[in-house]
């Protein structure tokens, strides 16, 4: 058996957020899509809400098929730039450039039936892009560091990255919107220039100040995806970790479906008061992300976890009592409890993730990160696929008046509107913290496992 890799424990704050500073880039693309997408489609484009959302479901089945092939073969890569970067750049280019596609159609393009091609095309371009970009991204924390809490703090890092990302794709952008004219094409078109732009700039950067990270050679060859999946099959950390995430994400990407329409038609609120949302969601994940990673290392990984995922489901509920002229500290209020629970669904799980890759690594000599990341991003996928098909198929069921940006909310599109703000996310909340309590790798294990390693190759 070959000889273990240098260890490397603490690492440099400018490779940390070197690496961190891509998932700005990331955060709006996914963002930017997430909550835009089925409002923009629906009511800009005039497209029929379940034919948006099947669109946008289409495109992230796509997506989860793709996936497991990019991982496979960003780990097997090998050129003078290592295993990840080459991918990094490729997925920069087509993420910033279907962003602008997307919100941009040509101006000849003026009928439902075009309109719908153009934006298949565009989202079909985003899938690619996206998961060019952050499977063999999200790989790269397991081989840059050997350390179990210094994987905490890669990933404190990205929050503040996913935060401000999120903060300018679901907030700002609104808030532009709004000030632009929310109903005219053009202030969208100009979202997707502002947008694309910081998209190909902050992804650029991780790939320009990456250089420096540690990559790991892949080790044994497993041959074929059978071989690679049937290894994640038997890790049973890893299919406990990410039972929880799809549960969990079916829940967040159902309300990142309603949310618009909820707060436009329903609360009767302009889009700017997602600025102070957002903001106040931004400080708190901020805010409070190092003192998750100082309560996960003081009380346990899964603790902190339950603790954020408890808060989501607190902020879910909190939608039950809003009602037409919600007062902006409410909202606030929504924000700063949010923002707990984002911080360590992001730090908390991806931190359980490269545990889990490593954990792996030492049990059978390969190095399969990039897989471990795309069967994530799989289920990401399947998540963010399942929230714009349900809300978009209950808003039609419901009757909801589509190219109105102003369309009355009647009870049954109230209703349809409550099932991604409340009750599935409610419902999926509870049954991540059901499933977490089940998850039982803990810092002890990960270091007997790594006495064993070094006495086996001594």
């Amino acid at each position: 058996m070959n000889a273990p890799p240098p260890r490397v424990e603490a690492l440099p704050v400018s490779l940390k957020a070197g690496w961190a500073v891509g998932a700005l880039g990331v955060a709006i693309l996914l963002n930017g899509i997430g909550a835009l997408s089925l409002f923009y489609m629906v009511s800009i484009l005039g497209i029929e809400p379940a034919i948006a959302g099947g669109l946008i479901f289409a495109t992230k089945i796509l997506d989860m098929l793709i996936d497991p092939a990019i991982g496979m073969a960003s780990d097997r890569t090998r050129s003078r730039f290592g295993r990840r970067r080459p991918w990094l750049f490729v997925g920069a280019l087509l993420s910033a450039l279907s962003f602008l596609a997307f919100f941009a159609p040509p101006a000849g393009l003026d009928t439902p039936a075009l309109l719908t091609l153009w934006a298949a095309g565009a989202l079909v371009a985003y899938t690619l892009g996206y998961s060019l970009f952050n499977v063999p991204y999200m790989a790269m924390p397991a081989e840059m560091t050997d350390s179990y809490h210094e994987r905490s703090s890669i990933h404190a890092w990205r929050i503040v990255f996913v935060s401000l990302g999120g903060f300018l794709a679901a907030a700002m952008a609104p808030v532009l919107l709004e000030a632009l004219g929310k109903g005219e094409r053009s202030s969208y078109a100009t979202v997707g220039v502002i947008g694309g732009t910081l998209i190909l700039a902050t992804t650029m950067a991780t790939v320009l100040l990456t250089g420096r990270a540690r990559s790991i050679d892949r080790g044994p060859a497993v041959v074929g995806i059978a071989g690679e999946l049937g290894a994640l099959w038997a890790n049973k950390y890893f299919l406990r970790l990410i039972s929880v995430k799809l549960a969990q994400l079916i829940g967040v990407f159902a309300t990142q479906a309603a949310m618009i329409f909820f707060l436009v038609n329903a609360l009767k609120l302009d889009l700017s008061i997602l600025g102070a949302f957002g903001a106040a969601m931004t400080v708190s994940t901020i805010a409070t992300a190092p003192l998750l990673v100082r309560f996960s290392k003081r009380y346990g990984k899964r603790e902190a976890y339950i603790v954020a995922g408890s808060a989501y489901i607190l902020y879910s509920l909190s939608w039950l009592l809003a009602s037409p002229g919600e007062p902006v500290w409410a909202l606030v209020l929504r924000g700063l409890v949010v923002g707990v629970a984002a911080g360590g669904n992001v730090i908390l799980a991806m931190s359980m993730l490269t545990d889990i890759i490593e954990w792996d690594a030492r049990r059978t000599g390969v190095r399969r990160e990039g897989v471990y990341a795309a069967v994530y991003s799989f289920v990401e996928n399947g998540a963010a696929a399942f929230g714009p098909l349900v809300i978009g198929f209950a808003l039609s069921l419901a009757g909801f008046e589509k190219g109105n940006v102003a369309a009355a909310v009647t009870p049954r599109v109230e209703q349809a509107l409550l099932l991604g703000m409340v009750y599935i996310p409610v419902a999926m909340g509870a049954l991540a913290i059901v499933l977490l309590l089940g998850y039982r790798l803990t810092e002890a294990q990960l270091r007997g496992d790594a006495a064993r390693q070094v006495e086996k190759s001594a």
